[in-house]
């Protein structure tokens, strides 16, 4: 990728996560991508935090403005100060090229610098992953839905993401606490702020009853206001595989996460409402303008996206991704045994292929052989 992954031993000691937290608050123009650029460039960060202006000058992506911003205000900044106030705020700061940092996330057009985390989310708790999102006025209609959708995709092995607002959002992560999964709520202040002060209960289940997690690109400390909740939106749908839209009004911030979801190229769904409810009149928008696909439930989500939930036995359900043939075939297939040569007529497959296709299916528990060439969906 870049010389970055070729020195992650050295990036994570604390000095070198010092001068990410550095950089992340001195906020002058310099996002993600230019640290990167100078981290490539210096080798270090805190070789390029302690550059000359002479030297900042001469990379042409530096604005001269910017490095005499920078110059000015990084006086001001004390580098291990910053690492022991998030120590003291009992939070994990992550930055971009940190192991434990989202790989969906990096994505984006422009990821945090930093991501800034109370609870724990797992490498494998993020790989399926779909945000659920709406109205902080939800209807009884929405409010049963969005505790739903949250439920169901859970106990399916699917993350839950949304943003702790009043509402659907915190429906949406009950649901998904209640379901036995992991939620993650993305905050529009500090990872060690609760935000609204009415989730206590809530942001207590998610980080000390380790259910998931609570993230910010905000440092610890911060607190909300108006701006930074449109901003925390590109990182809930940053997050996910798709966006699930509830109930939204017309002019509900859920449908800017929906607008960054689809210019981040994730799936975005939609559940339709009556046509003379206020708080449906976005949602059906939605539908009615091919910018999200109707969905009446999480299977259908689950469906759309091509995932199978497999109960292994264990306490986690298993997502597994179907593509192409392999959801075709497995769509022929029924807990009742079928027999293959009965899937080689209907699927119009070569016995070869279709031999190959059953095996991988197997693989993936997802499909049971019987003696005689009888198959059924695994119980």
């Amino acid at each position: 990728m870049s010389c970055m992954d070729t020195t992650r031993d050295e990036l994570w000691n604390e000095t070198e996560l010092a001068y990410w937290l550095a950089f992340d608050q001195v906020n002058v123009g310099i996002g993600t991508k230019k640290v990167r650029l100078l981290h490539n460039h210096f080798h270090s960060l805190k070789t390029a935090w302690h550059a000359s202006a002479s030297d900042l000058r001469q990379l042409q992506w530096m604005k001269p403005d910017a490095v005499d911003e920078f110059i000015s205000r990084r006086k001001d900044v004390d580098p291990y100060r910053l690492v022991e106030a998030v120590q003291k705020a009992a939070v994990e700061a992550y930055p971009f090229y940190h192991p434990l940092y989202p790989t969906r996330l990096r994505e984006i057009h422009d990821p945090p610098m930093v991501l800034y985390m109370r609870g724990q989310l797992k490498p494998e708790d993020a790989i399926h992953s779909v945000a659920v999102v709406g109205t902080r006025r939800p209807t009884s209609y929405g409010t049963r839905n969005a505790k739903e959708f949250g439920r169901v995709l859970a106990a399916n092995g699917v993350t839950v993401v949304s943003g702790m607002a009043v509402g659907v959002d915190s429906l949406a992560h009950w649901g998904a606490i209640e379901g036995g999964g992991k939620t993650v709520a993305v905050l529009a202040c500090g990872a060690d702020v609760c935000y609204p002060s009415s989730n206590k209960p809530l942001y207590q289940a998610i980080v000390e009853a380790e259910r998931g997690a609570v993230v910010s690109e905000f440092f610890p400390g911060t607190r909300p206001e108006g701006w930074r909740f449109p901003a925390r939106n590109r990182i809930i749908s940053g997050l996910s595989d798709a966006v699930v839209v509830i109930e939204a009004g017309h002019d509900s911030g859920s449908l800017i996460t929906a607008r960054l979801g689809f210019e981040q190229n994730r799936s975005i769904f939609a559940v339709p409402g009556r046509v003379d409810s206020p708080m449906s009149r976005g949602t059906n928008q939605l539908i009615a303008h091919h910018f999200a696909q109707l969905v009446l439930d999480a299977p259908d989500v689950l469906s759309h996206l091509h995932w199978i939930s497999v109960d292994r036995g264990t306490e986690v359900t298993t997502i597994v991704e179907l593509f192409g043939r392999e959801k075709e075939i497995f769509e022929l297939i029924s807990p009742e045994p079928v027999h293959f040569d009965y899937l080689c007529e209907k699927s119009g497959m070569q016995p070869g292929e279709l031999s190959a296709t059953l095996t991988m299916l197997e693989l993936a528990g997802i499909v049971t052989r019987h003696p005689g060439d009888w198959y059924s969906r695994h119980a």
